[in-house]
């Protein structure tokens, strides 16, 4: 039997929690706009002093996505801090100090859109041109419109014969912008590794992350935190892997599975096949969006309220 609970508004939830670790894209925004709700979601937990912890995927450092955030209207006052993917492989790549990324070398090869070395940025590392020239290879993002991921076939199979590592800095399969979706650099080190490389993937869903996450936050155990995401495979059960309690927010990259219009009971089959396909991954609650609460919620509650003056 499966415990999933359907809620329409994280206000439901206020009782059980006072800290809260929030995916960006497919839970704040699709990366042109924020979704409707959120920025007052974001509000009515600063003003109950919930704490926020933004965990990305992303491959660009925490001040870049801080700086995108601001753009699309969520302040640095609605949360308590930003970790990515990018960061922690910035900082990784910069020490060199412990596995995967102790004794890799200056010289990498890298796998990114031409308009995505901001990761690059304050390190001493060497992008080279040539496989040949490389001791490790850097995946930061997928030229999807310059290329299709056999492209990289030749360079990688060269690669293996020389036993090059690769560092994947978003483990993220599929990458969302707007209402397009693209290859994701994980599916880049996949290949990568298919192709019989050793492929190390940084942030979601391992541990390493989620517990660098946990540790932002103050005087919150983590039985009192929920992860909030979009993703099965790395949200859901990243967050499950550190034994935290997790929502799934239906409206994101698994929108598809999840018809407008549909019933409690259908979205609750819809999430019981999900789940079948990413090794029984089941989240505690289930919304549709990130919102506060729906319209008509706000009117009982107001309700309610006249009633006890």
């Amino acid at each position: 039997m499966s415990s999933m609970m359907f809620c329409q508004g994280l206000y439901e939830l206020m009782d059980s929690y006072d800290g809260f670790i929030m995916d960006q894209w497919g839970v704040l925004h699709n990366g042109l706009h924020t979704y409707d709700g959120v920025i007052d979601c974001l509000n009515h937990l600063k003003h109950r002093k919930k704490q926020v912890v933004i965990l990305s995927n992303s491959a660009k450092r925490a001040e870049d996505n801080i700086d995108r955030l601001k753009k699309l209207g969520i302040k640095p006052t609605h949360y308590k801090a930003v970790v990515t993917a990018g960061e922690v492989t910035w900082l990784g790549l910069k020490e060199q100090r412990e596995a995967p990324f102790k004794g890799l070398g200056k010289k990498c090869f890298l796998v990114s859109r031409p308009d995505d070395r901001s990761l690059l940025n304050g390190l001493d590392l060497e992008v080279v041109p040539e496989i040949e020239q490389a001791q490790f290879i850097l995946i930061t993002s997928f030229d999807s419109a310059g290329m299709k991921l056999e492209d990289l076939d030749p360079v990688f199979k060269k690669a293996v014969v020389k036993r090059l590592p690769a560092i994947c800095a978003n483990p993220d399969m599929v990458t969302v912008y707007g209402h397009e979706r693209a290859i994701g650099p994980g599916a880049v080190a996949k290949r990568y590794h298919e192709l019989g490389g050793a492929a190390h993937l940084i942030g979601k869903p391992h541990k390493t992350i989620f517990r660098f996450a946990l540790g932002l936050f103050e005087d919150v155990i983590p039985s009192r935190i929920l992860a909030i995401g979009d993703s099965l495979q790395h949200d859901m059960a990243g967050a499950t892997g550190v034994d935290l309690d997790t929502a799934f927010i239906t409206s994101g990259i698994h929108a598809s599975a999840f018809k407008p219009g549909f019933t409690v009971e259908q979205k609750r089959k819809a999430m019981e096949h999900l789940a079948q396909g990413y090794g029984g991954i089941r989240p505690n609650w289930v919304l549709d969006s990130l919102i506060w609460q729906t319209p008509e919620a706000a009117l009982r509650e107001r309700e309610r309220a006249r009633m006890k003056e």
